[in-house]
């Protein structure tokens, strides 16, 4: 090869060589940070643990390249699927699929929570039992003379507020939910006023007042709140009279 032209082919390949070198490189997309426009969605305290996951991790077809953002899918606000299925990829189903399941449930997890950030507990949108009155009658609730527990907005140490074996979503059998407290009640508290000493049953037989349901406190107690002292359920007439229709009265003849 002539040296004239292998000079020239050298100085044609440094120069290529150089340029390549010198043009600017194409930037990597950088990810976004939702954070930047949805700062209210993560605060300091009471944000959901999902959230510092990635708002991807549950807004699957959300294409925040776009904005306003586009969806990818046809499921609401892009999530990657329905309520509660979505949640379930975190929370175990099984806690909300027990033998009675809270009818809030049916509505929807955010009917209840606030799935991005909440000042309350457990991220609920509103506080107990306040939450809790935008289903249940609140007078039912205020009476005369309240439980503790109730006036206290303790409604979750009663009641599962998803699913449970008990009736009534208690966390416990009645008789054993309430000596949680009320550990010296037994049944001679029933008669203690009346000078007798027989024990009343607690439970373990038939509610008189009440068909299919078994004697417990609350045959005679309302665990909410009643118009009547110590929670009595009688609104009217005798408490004892609910079962006891006929009473008779014995006195001593000559």
């Amino acid at each position: 090869m002539p040296a004239k032209l292998f000079i020239a082919i050298l100085c044609c390949f440094l120069c290529f060589a150089a340029t390549a070198s010198s043009a600017p490189k194409e930037k990597e997309p950088q990810p976004i940070n939702c954070l930047d426009c949805h700062a209210d969605l993560a605060p300091e305290k009471g944000a959901h643990p999902a959230v510092a996951m990635g708002c991807p991790s549950c807004h699957t077809a959300i294409d925040a390249s776009d904005i306003p953002h586009k969806k990818t899918n046809k499921v609401a606000k892009g999530l990657s699927a329905d309520q509660p299925d979505l949640c379930y990829g975190c929370h175990d189903k099984s806690m909300f699929e027990k033998k009675n399941v809270h009818a809030a449930v049916g509505m929807g997890c955010t009917g209840c929570h606030n799935p991005h950030a909440s000042t309350n507990p457990n991220l609920l949108s509103a506080a107990l039992p306040d939450l809790c009155y935008n289903c249940h009658d609140r007078g039912m609730f205020t009476k005369k003379s309240v439980h503790p527990p109730v006036a206290g907005g303790m409604c979750t140490s009663c009641h599962s507020p998803h699913s449970s074996d008990q009736a009534s979503l208690l966390l416990q059998p009645v008789a054993d939910l309430c000596v949680t407290c009320h550990a010296t009640v037994t049944g001679r508290h029933v008669l203690a006023n009346y000078g007798l000493g027989g024990v009343h049953p607690l439970k373990g037989k038939p509610d008189p007042s009440k068909a299919g349901r078994e004697l417990s406190c609350i045959s005679c107690h309302n665990p909410h709140s009643s118009s009547q002292q110590k929670l009595f359920r009688n609104e009217t007439g005798s408490l004892c009279l609910m079962c006891h229709t006929k009473i008779v009265v014995r006195t001593e003849g000559p």
